[in-house]
């Protein structure tokens, strides 16, 4: 029986560590962990399914029993630098999911939390004290039953438009292991197709598809019911307190965004701007 995964750490789980191709390191940041995995060879991406590049995992405990969440956002800062290849001057985040249902809003929400800046001028940045402030777009497409129109067919208009060097796609994902569930952000220089986690796959958004780098975030936050017990049905479960989760982790995805893509901004002052 297979059960669906976006979680890289979790197929190369059912192949193997040692699977040739790959290239594995994990590392302690507080109460977080970074673990970087490698996919290097075609071979290797056939057998985890997934798109060559740099997966980054970071894990972590249940976000309603934590308080101090800078591990977890400094590993996720680290993270985002380790995928991106270059420091990007023009970015745009895409917030991809439905704000109508709770386990799909976290990329609404970190869009709508990311400082967006594209709009300001160089006289305004100046006096504001503001000279290094980096130029960033944030869109949330939405969902095609919503809207009738694909969200790579507005993220690609809005890309070729407005010319940024990178997209950052946030999502909700899909995992296997009930400890992971609203436990780990996972960030990759693949990409991402958007809704693959419930079996709903789109077009998806990538560099060979726009042109552009697109660093994919994501949170799992629906389990498929499979992981409990053999259904027929196509059901996905959630945690009881997916309003909490969901809200801390936007939180902690979005002051990491705002923290990379403006390393020359005091994260307080970026807050007061958003």
């Amino acid at each position: 029986m297979s059960i669906r995964t976006d979680l890289v750490l979790e197929q190369q789980q059912s192949c193997g560590k040692d699977l040739s191709g790959v290239e594995s390191h994990q590392e302690s940041i507080g109460n977080a962990t970074l673990c970087t995995v490698k996919i290097g060879t075609d071979a290797a991406a056939k057998e985890l399914g997934k798109p060559l590049g740099t997966y980054c995992t970071v894990s972590f405990p249940r976000l309603d029993f934590v308080c101090d969440t800078a591990d977890i956002i400094n590993a996720t800062v680290k993270s985002l630098k380790a995928v991106c290849k270059t420091a990007p001057k023009y970015a745009l985040v895409v917030g991809l999911g439905n704000t109508d249902i709770t386990p799909d809003a976290l990329g609404p929400i970190v869009a709508d939390r990311v400082l967006a800046t594209r709009h300001l001028t160089d006289e305004l940045k100046r006096d504001l004290g503001l000279d290094g402030l980096k130029s960033v777009s944030t869109i949330t497409p939405n969902v095609l039953g919503k809207t009738g129109i694909e969200s790579y067919d507005l993220v690609s208009a809005t890309a070729k438009k407005i010319k940024p060097d990178i997209i950052i796609a946030v999502d909700a994902l899909a995992c296997r292991d009930p400890e992971r569930l609203c436990r780990t952000i996972q960030i990759a220089d693949s990409g991402i197709c958007a809704g693959s986690g419930v079996n709903n796959a789109r077009k998806p958004l990538n560099l060979a598809t726009l042109g552009i780098p697109v660093i994919a975030v994501g949170v799992p936050t629906v389990i498929d019911a499979n992981s409990f017990f053999n259904s027929d049905e196509n059901m996905m479960v959630t945690p009881k307190e997916i309003d909490l989760l969901v809200e801390k982790a936007a939180d902690i995805i979005s002051r990491a965004i705002n923290i990379f893509l403006q390393p020359e901004i005091d994260i307080d002052t970026i807050e007061s701007l958003t």
